[in-house]
């Protein structure tokens, strides 16, 4: 067998489907790869809640029996065959437990498991484990490191998901984003973080924080990777009221198209630019000066002034939500509240059914507002962070420039656009229409190819420290 250029663990999940076609890899030599990567960066990272390895190794084995036997046919029906993949430890999964980065759920099992974890496995992937996440998915951190420099957070509150993927444990992770859970730990770690349109992949299973807000997230290190992803998880389902949809309204985004006339993006700068550090700022007018140079026009784009009032629309909503599902800690006396969850909860607790209303109303208004921009434009470029990753673990970082796109529900995808000096991640956002995803996902793309050769490719970390 010809020895691979990257190691097993490093391969997308074509390269991965590529080998197994012509038998040049085998579902457990992939499997060990990450195991072997786990094994020997996993202390110092601390991506992992739970590791489900002899399940994962069994299972392998019988995917790789499947394979001697009906290998083409396996391989056309199981789109993610045989991939290690890492869930957030916010979704019920069978036969592992379930904690919500809470202590007093610790060791608990749920006796059904999220439609995305059933997703995964109809598709072929093997479900490696639990991820870490913040307390309720919202604050405090855990004890994941920043696989690029372990003094610094790797964002959260999908930490654990962001910081396996771009360590090379996994290829592919799942998190959730219900203010920027997803694209910003993914601009913190250099990967591709994709939150889809509001209502696209379904929340069964899913711990609620804001059901006005709460989306399921993507991880990967390839955009054909987090195309396949998307596709197995965004289905129909009645059991969450926001998922119901036709699949005529996932396959909408695929006939829209610029056809023979130049990409067009809106550089928009949001209200809080003055937030984001000079590294940011330069990078992302660097990035748009880079992909005008390749023949993308770039304009820029001013919201209008209701946007102002974006961020305080989220933050009610979010502790709205929180309060309802999770209130019941504050009155608990015998449950300790982290610090900062309890702000959080006692915030939720003062906001009034008519406030959260005002709020949903607001939500309507700049879905509104958006469409008329995404009338003239393919997609929206914009910061993903304030900054890249802060030192220390117990800050993972603003969301600010997540929320308000996480509030319009959609989609948006962090690319990554090289490294500060230091060694840390850098990203910027591509935003679209909500129902566009498959458009936005096309036009990243685009826009990937001429920004790696201008910023450099994703970099995984190099052995243990």
């Amino acid at each position: 067998m010809t020895s691979p250029k990257l190691p097993f663990n490093h391969l997308s999940v074509q390269s991965v489907r590529n080998r197994l076609t012509v038998e040049a890899l085998s579902i457990q030599e992939l499997l060990q790869a990450c195991l072997q990567r786990i094994s020997c960066r996993e202390a110092k990272v601390q991506a992992w809640t739970y590791l489900d390895i002899d399940r994962a190794k069994k299972r392998a084995d019988e995917w790789d029996q499947a394979l001697t036997q009906h290998r083409r046919q396996c391989l056309e029906a199981y789109p993610l065959l045989g991939i290690p993949i890492a869930v957030k430890d916010i979704f019920a999964t069978l036969g592992l437990p379930t904690e919500w980065g809470m202590e007093i759920y610790h060791d608990r099992y749920f006796d059904y498991e999220a439609a995305v974890v059933s997703n995964l496995k109809a598709a072929g992937a093997i479900v490696l484990g639990k991820t870490v996440t913040t307390a309720l998915a919202t604050a405090t951190a855990g004890p994941t490191t920043n696989p690029h420099n372990r003094a610094h957070t790797p964002g959260g509150s999908s930490s654990g998901s962001a910081a396996a993927v771009a360590d090379g444990m996994v290829p592919l992770a799942i998190g959730s984003q219900t203010m920027g859970s997803v694209v910003r730990p993914a601009a913190y770690c250099g990967v591709f973080g994709f939150k889809p349109s509001f209502g696209l992949i379904s929340r069964y299973g899913m711990m609620p924080v804001s059901q006005a807000l709460d989306h399921v997230g993507l991880f990967a290190r390839s955009l054909d990777d987090i195309q396949r992803l998307f596709s197995v998880l965004a289905k129909s389902d009645l059991r969450d009221p926001d998922c119901q949809f036709t699949q005529r309204t996932v396959l909408a985004g695929n006939s829209i198209g610029h056809g023979n006339r130049p990409i067009r993006l809106g550089l928009v700068k949001t209200p809080y630019w003055e937030q984001a550090e000079d590294i940011v700022q330069t990078r992302v007018v660097q990035a748009a000066e880079v992909l005008g140079q390749a023949d993308i026009i770039v304009d820029l784009v001013t919201l209008p002034a209701e946007f102002d009032r974006a961020w305080y629309i989220v933050q009610t909503l979010c502790a709205y939500g929180l309060y309802q599902d999770h209130g019941a800690l504050l009155t608990a006396s015998s449950i300790p509240c982290p610090p900062l969850l309890e702000r959080w909860l006692k915030r939720g607790r003062s906001i009034s059914n008519s406030a959260y209303q005002e709020a949903c109303q607001w939500r309507a208004r700049y879905r509104q507002l958006l469409t008329s921009i995404f009338t003239q434009y393919d997609a929206v470029l914009t910061p993903s962070t304030t900054g890249p990753a802060p030192l220390g673990l117990d800050n993972t970082g603003s969301p600010i420039f997540c929320g308000l796109w996480t509030l319009c529900g959609v989609p948006a995808l962090n690319l990554p656009i090289g490294y500060t000096a230091d060694g840390l991640p850098l990203g910027c956002q591509l935003v679209g229409a909500r129902y566009c995803d498959r458009h936005l996902l096309n036009i990243a793309e685009q826009c990937w190819q001429i920004l790696k050769k201008v910023f450099g490719d994703i970099q995984i970390p190099v052995g243990p420290e």
